[in-house]
C-alpha cells in the first residue's frame, strides 16, 4: 500500500489533491473497509470538508483513483519471473541501438543462466527470451552463421515441449477424473514422438513425459523410469511438479496393489511416501485428513510401525479437530493390526466413526478381519451381515470394489464354516474350492485379497 500511496502522490501519474485524499482516507478502512463510519458521506466530508454531500463529485474522483490502480498494476513487475527487469533493459539498449552494451550485458547473462543449477519452468521463458536477444548479437557480427538461430530455436523448443507435456497431463488427468471425453490435439503424433527415447534434458520435461507414457501407455517399465528419474532429480525439480509426479506414480502402485494385489508395490508404495515425508513434501498445501490416513496405511502395511509412528507425532497437529480423535484411533488401530496386537486394534478401530464413506468401508472392513482373527465368529457373522446390507446401498463405491468387497465378506464366512467344519474330507474339498476362489477371483481393495490369503496360509 506504501508503493500506491507514492503512486498516487506522484505528480508524474496525478495532479488532483482531492484524489490523493481519497486514497489517505480509504487507506484508513482498508482492508476489511466494514466500519460502520464507512459511508459516503464521511467519506465525502473527509476530502471536501463541510458542505452539502454531492454524489456526483464524489464518483468523479473515485473513478480517477480506481484509473490510477490500474495505471499503477500495469507498471508491476510479473512476478512470475525475476528476468524481467534485465530483459526490458537489453531490449530497451537494443531500440535505442547501444549495441555494444546491449552485448555486454546478454553475454553476462548467459554466463550466469549457466550456472544456474535449478532450473525452473520460469527459467526456460526467459532463457528463450535471453536467447532470443543473443541471436540479435549474433546476426549483426556474423551474417551468415546460423549458431544464433539454433539457439533460439532449441531454446523456444524447450519452452514449447515443456508446457506441451504439462498440458497433456493435465487434461488427461482431467478427463479420467470427470469422466469426459476431451479432444487432445496431436496427442497420438507426439507420444509417438515421446516412445523415441528422452525429449529434454530438463528434469521436470522429462518427468512430464514418463508421466505420460506412464498414464496412457502404462507398464512396470514406464513406472520404474520415472521412479528412477523422480529420485535422481528431485532436488531439481519444481516443488508442484514433483508432487505431481510422486502423485501418479503413487496413483499407479495403488492400482497394483488394489486391481492387480501385486505385493511389489507395498514397498513401491512405501518408498515413495517415505521420500516424501522425509522431504518434507507431504502435501502440497493442506494436509487433508484423508491423506493423513494414507501414510499411516503405506508405513504400517510395508512393516514400518516406528515411522508411522513418527508421522502420527510430525503431523497429527495440523489435522482438523473434528477429525483428530477419528484419524488418531484408526491409525493406532492400524499400526496395530499390522504387528498383530489384535485386541488393542478392535478398541480403537471400534471408535472411529468417519464421515466419509470410503473410510467408513474400510473401518468395518478391518472391524470384520480382528473380529475373525480373534476367533469372535458369531460376532463377524454378525459384522458381515449389517455390512454387506449398508455396502449394497453404497453409492459413492464403484460398483467394481463393492463387488471385490462383497467377494471378501463371502469368504471370510466360509473361513468361519471352514473353522467350524467337522468333516476332513469335507473340509479339504471346500477349503482347495476356496483358495481358488481367492487366489483367481478376488480383487484386492485395501488389502482385503493378502488378507484372504495369508488366513489360507496359516488355516489348520
Amino acid at each position: 500500500m506504501k508503493k500506491f500511496r507514492d503512486f498516487v502522490k506522484s505528480p508524474f501519474y496525478n495532479k488532483n489533491k482531492n484524489v490523493i485524499k481519497l486514497n489517505e482516507v480509504l487507506q484508513k478502512y482498508y482492508p476489511v473497509f466494514e466500519s460502520k463510519k464507512f459511508t459516503d458521506e464521511n467519506i465525502y466530508s473527509a476530502v471536501f470538508g463541510k458542505g452539502e454531500f454531492d454524489y456526483f463529485k464524489l464518483r468523479n474522483i473515485t473513478s480517477d483513483l480506481y484509473n490510477l490502480t490500474e495505471e499503477f498494476l500495469k507498471l508491476q513487475p510479473n512476478p512470475a519471473t525475476e528476468f524481467i527487469a534485465e530483459y526490458n533493459l537489453i531490449v530497451q539498449l537494443r531500440l535505442r541501438k547501444l549495441f555494444g552494451l546491449h552485448k555486454k550485458i546478454v553475454l553476462n547473462l548467459k554466463e550466469e543462466f549457466k550456472n544456474n543449477e535449478f532450473k525452473g519452468s520460469e527459467f526456460l521463458y526467459d532463457n528463450y527470451l535471453l536467447t532470443r536477444e543473443s541471436q540479435i548479437v549474433d546476426l549483426f557480427e556474423k551474417p551468415s552463421s546460423i549458431t544464433g538461430i539454433l539457439e533460439e530455436f532449441e531454446s523456444y523448443y524447450e519452452y514449447l515441449i515443456f508446457h506441451l507435456l504439462q498440458y497433456y497431463n493435465l487434461l488427461i488427468h482431467i478427463s479420467k477424473d470427470n469422466n469426459v471425453k476431451i479432444d487432445i490435439k496431436m496427442i497420438d503424433e507426439v507420444l509417438s514422438y515421446l516412445e523415441k527415447g528422452p525429449v529434454s534434458t530438463h528434469p521436470t520435461t522429462l518427468s512430464y513425459q514418463y508421466l505420460l507414457l506412464l498414464k496412457l501407455r502404462g507398464g512396470d517399465n514406464n513406472y520404474f523410469t520415472l521412479k528412477n528419474h523422480y529420485f535422481s532429480n528431485f532436488d531439481k525439480m519444481d516443488a508442484a511438479d514433483a508432487y505431481r509426479a510422486h502423485m501418479h506414480m503413487f496413483g499407479y502402485c495403488a492400482d497394483m496393489y488394489n486391481l492387480r494385489g501385486d505385493r511389489r508395490f507395498i514397498n513401491e508404495g512405501y518408498e515413495l511416501y517415505k521420500h516424501s515425508y522425509l522431504n518434507q513434501r507431504v502435501t502440497s498445501g493442506e494436509l487433508l485428513y484423508p491423506d493423513f490416513v494414507n501414510f499411516i496405511k503405506v508405513f504400517a502395511r510395508a512393516g514400518d510401525a516406528e515411522l508411522a509412528g513418527k508421522f502420527i507425532n510430525d503431523y497429527s497437529s495440523k489435522l482438523p479437530e473434528d477429525q483428530l480423535e477419528n484419524c488418531l484411533n484408526f491409525a493406532n488401530a492400524y499400526i496395530a493390526h499390522s504387528i498383530g496386537d489384535l485386541k488393542t486394534a478392535l478398541t480403537c478401530i471400534s471408535k472411529v466413526n468417519f464421515p466419509l464413506a470410503i473410510l467408513k468401508v474400510q473401518v468395518k472392513i478391518m472391524q470384520v478381519q480382528v473380529c475373525f482373527q480373534l476367533g469372535y465368529f458369531e460376532e463377524t457373522r454378525s459384522l458381515v451381515d449389517s455390512f454387506r446390507k449398508s455396502l449394497v446401498k453404497e453409492e459413492i463405491i464403484s460398483e467394481l470394489f463393492k463387488n471385490s468387497i462383497l467377494d471378501f465378506l463371502r469368504s471370510t464366512i466360509s473361513l468361519i464354516n471352514l473353522k467350524e467344519e467337522t468333516d476332513v474330507q469335507k473340509k479339504q474339498y471346500e477349503f482347495e474350492k476356496l483358495k481358488d476362489t481367492i487366489l483367481n477371483s478376488q480383487l484386492n481393495p485395501f488389502g482385503i485379497k493378502f488378507w484372504l490369503e495369508d488366513r489360507m496360509y496359516e488355516f489348520k
